[in-house]
């Protein structure tokens, strides 16, 4: 199931969120891991994509309130030129979500694509504040960020079900 959610997140925590993760980013002092602990089928001849696990007591309360059912690891993920993920299942995990934080042009890159039930294939342009929600293990990639195009900010959320009593 992928589900398109423009807007996801109330202006101004978007506006945090987004000022965070620029700060982040150009820190001198910055916590940035990086794709090459991946499995190698996913990380392919991708360039780096830098990531940082969000600490923020704030910002995981506020999302963990839109998915009461899953527990989340929400990161930031800064996707550089020539970047991209190749296609997948997300088998580890019941759903994910992507956010994008960033503006980008059509141009740009970074189109998240999945196959639909009849076997055809979706792309979805990357805008800042649209979440892309994904289970049930649906297959995807996302396309290369263009040479020439900014770095790609996003809010990457990996979930699990809940276990219940």
């Amino acid at each position: 199931m992928i589900k398109v959610i423009d807007d996801f997140l109330e202006p101004d925590f978007f506006f945090n969120v987004n000022v965070l993760s620029k700060q982040i980013y150009t820190s001198p002092n910055g916590t940035l891991k990086s794709n090459a602990s991946w499995n190698s089928d996913v990380v392919q001849e991708s360039n780096t994509v830098l990531i940082h696990e969000i600490q923020d007591t704030d910002i995981l309360k506020t999302l963990q309130q839109q998915f009461e059912e899953y527990i989340i690891t929400p990161s930031f993920f800064y996707w550089t030129q020539m970047s991209y993920i190749p296609w997948h299942d997300d088998g580890a995990h019941h759903a994910a979500m992507t956010i994008y934080l960033s503006d980008h042009e059509e141009n740009d890159g970074g189109y998240f694509m999945y196959e639909k039930s009849d076997g055809t294939i979706e792309a979805i342009q990357p805008k800042s504040n649209r979440a892309i929600f994904q289970s049930n293990g649906v297959r995807h990639s996302v396309t290369s960020v263009s040479l020439g195009a900014p770095i790609r900010r996003t809010i990457q959320i990996f979930m699990k079900k809940r276990l219940t009593n």
